[in-house]
């Protein structure tokens, strides 16, 4: 178990330097930035729906998409199949470039979210004491396009989600599907956490969908509903009926 959040801990590290570094490339390259430039930003610029939500459960801002791409091999079948020979030479020199933008923009993680988020992640790096850990169980994380088997494990005072990278079903995943997935290496305070629902998944009531402070949720489905029900009295006991007048209640 020491090892596992050694691990993880070095892995969430590593995500989190990225992200901020990406971030930092992100201000200062674009259009506004000290070395952005019009031509180049609106070459460059994809935008993506953030994870955000409003009272409704929508989601409806944009934020920056680092992984974007104008489809260009879509092009060049489509030039391959129904256009001409100048057609087929033009997009295939269009997907080569579109190709060497995509292939840098992987190699980095970008922040999701906006400045709200920046600020909880640097409050949750602030205290890092997460006390012993309480309880731990094989989970899968609930995404979307993504179901990551790893295990999950409760403190004191935080959650932590580690995936399973040996999983042969994971190892079959698109890396540029998982460059949209969050929670991989997922760290989240009890501070944060504003509500938690049961879910079903497949048909089975052994999944929870845990809502934070920064307007994000994140679902996870365990073994059965006896697991559930642990990782429900390990959470801190929170609940929506307080603007109602009810107690708060697990």
């Amino acid at each position: 178990m020491c090892d596992h959040l050694i691990s993880a801990a070095k892995h969430r590290d590593h995500v989190t330097a990225n992200q901020l570094k990406q971030k930092i490339l992100n201000i200062l390259t674009n259009k506004h930035g000290a070395w952005g430039a019009v031509s180049h930003s609106q070459l460059h610029d994809f935008w993506r729906l953030d994870y955000w939500e409003d009272d409704l459960r929508r989601r409806r801002r944009f934020v920056r998409n680092a992984f974007g791409s104008t489809h260009s091999d879509a092009l060049l079948k489509a030039a391959v199949e129904y256009g001409t020979e100048e057609d087929v030479v033009k997009s295939k020199k269009t997907f080569r470039s579109q190709a060497v933008v995509n292939q840098n923009a992987e190699t980095e993680l970008m922040l999701e979210g906006d400045d709200d988020a920046v600020s909880l992640l640097q409050e949750k790096e602030i205290d890092n004491l997460a006390g012993p850990v309480v309880l731990s169980t094989p989970a899968q994380l609930i995404a979307p396009v993504v179901v990551a088997k790893g295990t999950l494990s409760i403190t004191t005072t935080e959650i932590y989600f580690e995936v399973d990278e040996d999983d042969q079903a994971f190892k079959k995943i698109d890396p540029k599907v998982l460059a949209y997935t969050e929670g991989l290496h997922g760290k989240w305070m009890f501070s944060e956490i504003r509500a938690v629902f049961s879910r079903r998944y497949l048909l089975q009531n052994t999944a929870l969908e845990v809502f934070m402070a920064n307007r994000t949720s994140v679902m996870f489905n365990f073994p059965d509903q006896a697991t559930v029900k642990k990782v429900v009295y390990s959470l801190p006991r929170v609940g929506v009926g307080t603007s109602y007048g009810l107690p708060q209640a697990r």
